[in-house]
């Protein structure tokens, strides 16, 4: 039987990125997404392009049903799901005194819940697959942080700590969980996110000076920029292996050292 591959933020960006190479690796790919249409003619093109089978399909993570009803419609067409990336973020920039809490409930909600509705829909498939990957999309800016990006850092840092939890409750299981670090891509990022901002929200998802804040705060930020299929090219290979961590792009080795050294002092001086 083929393995079959389910990526949520499908349709494009990123997650389009992977579902192209999960189907190079020969896989049966699905395609969620909240652009419904989108997702459909995507799966479309990656069959005629790489003889495989797929289906593209919308769901709102933000929505226990839909995925839910997502859930059992790849059920009804493959009856497994072997690899299940959790690619989910909206992004919304602003400082912490001009947001505002319905803000920060969309953000956590999508973001944060939403990835633990995908892998909690999911996870019957993956106790079944053999065998099963489980991956989380997070952000390269948790580990070398940026200005104006309280509430989606705040929610990826979230999506990392689910991440870690869900490995030791699912390591018995035979699943593999993997956080994916992505850097700056040129995506549609920032486009679907306005798309997906509730009525009751509608705002600009930055302002310049939410740019300029970014920027200055984190120099090196701009300077990760790639095109989503540079940050996918070796990120299935890597979560088929098992990798705990994946990052696709960028140079974070000062960054994480000058963490763990802090994080180590604070341990040595606790013991």
């Amino acid at each position: 039987m083929t393995d079959v591959a389910v990526i949520t933020g499908g349709a494009s960006g990123f997650g389009r990125a992977l579902a192209e190479s999960c189907a190079a690796h020969g896989m049966n790919v699905v395609l969620l997404d909240l652009d419904g249409e989108r997702a459909r003619r995507e799966a479309d093109a990656l069959a005629a392009g790489n003889g495989v089978e797929t289906m593209g399909r919308k769901v709102d993570v933000a929505d226990g049903p839909s995925v839910a009803a997502a859930a059992d419609a790849v059920a009804g067409r493959f009856g497994r799901a072997d690899l299940v990336i959790s690619n989910v973020g909206v992004q919304l920039f602003g400082a912490l005194d001009r947001t505002t809490d319905d803000e920060w409930r969309w953000v956590l909600d999508v973001n944060v819940v939403g990835s633990a509705r995908v892998a909690r829909a999911f996870l019957p498939f993956l106790r079944q697959a053999s065998p099963g990957r489980l991956a989380f999309t997070s952000s390269s800016s948790v580990l070398d942080p940026a200005a104006r990006m309280t509430m989606y850092q705040s929610s990826k840092f979230a999506v990392w700590g689910l991440a870690e939890t869900l490995r030791l409750e699912l390591a018995d299981d035979g699943v593999a969980v993997s956080v994916v670090f992505p850097s700056g891509m040129l995506s549609r990022h920032l486009e679907t996110s306005e798309a997906a901002q509730p009525g009751n929200l509608r705002r600009a998802i930055a302002a310049d000076d939410d740019f300029l804040a970014m920027h200055a705060s984190n120099p090196t930020m701009a300077e990760f920029l790639a095109t989503p299929e540079e940050a996918a090219a070796d990120v299935i290979d890597a979560l088929l292996a098992g990798a705990p961590y994946v990052i696709t792009h960028g140079d974070f080795v000062d960054a994480i050292d000058a963490r763990t050294t802090l994080l180590r002092h604070a341990a040595e001086t606790a013991r």
